[in-house]
């Protein structure tokens, strides 16, 4: 979404899906494990003007990868404490928590998303399908990991 955006990505994944996440619009690629901020800084070493923890590593984990004033956005809830630890406030990061079902009833934004899809600006993973009635399955199979792109459940 952010190179649809003329945003420069730069993000980290095993050396098995380097390929893929730069035909998904990474501009640079760092290898995935702990010590990412390190390897961030590597590159780019007066940090990064903002980072998404999609990974939901955790924002103690990412910050020091984030240039002093920055931000970082988190796509699930680590919860208070964790998110605003006194050294991001101290460094004068901006923390963001983004919460998918708070945009479930914004048909702009969705229907921004669907036309990104529609002219090919984003790519959809899916790993499966499956009918509404294998919804067990479908987290089960989450809860096991390994699973390349999204599960979709059929209605």
């Amino acid at each position: 979404m952010a190179g649809a955006e003329g945003i420069a990505v730069l993000t980290d994944a095993s050396p098995a899906d380097e390929e893929l996440v730069r035909s998904l619009g990474a501009d640079l690629v760092v290898p995935r494990g702990p010590g990412i901020a390190r390897r961030i800084l590597d590159v780019v070493p007066e940090g990064v003007d903002s980072l998404v923890d999609a990974a939901v590593i955790g924002s103690a984990a990412v910050a020091g990868a984030v240039r002093d004033g920055g931000a970082i956005v988190t796509l699930l809830g680590e919860g208070s404490r964790a998110l605003h630890p006194a050294g991001l406030r101290r460094r004068s990061l901006r923390t963001h928590m983004v919460f998918v079902p708070d945009y479930l009833d914004d048909p702009a934004r969705l229907n921004r998303l669907r036309s990104q899809v529609e002219a090919g600006e984003l790519t959809l993973r899916v790993a499966r399908v499956l009918p509404a009635e294998q919804a067990a399955e479908a987290h089960r199979l989450l809860e096991a990991g390994g699973v390349r792109g999204r599960i979709v459940l059929e209605f």
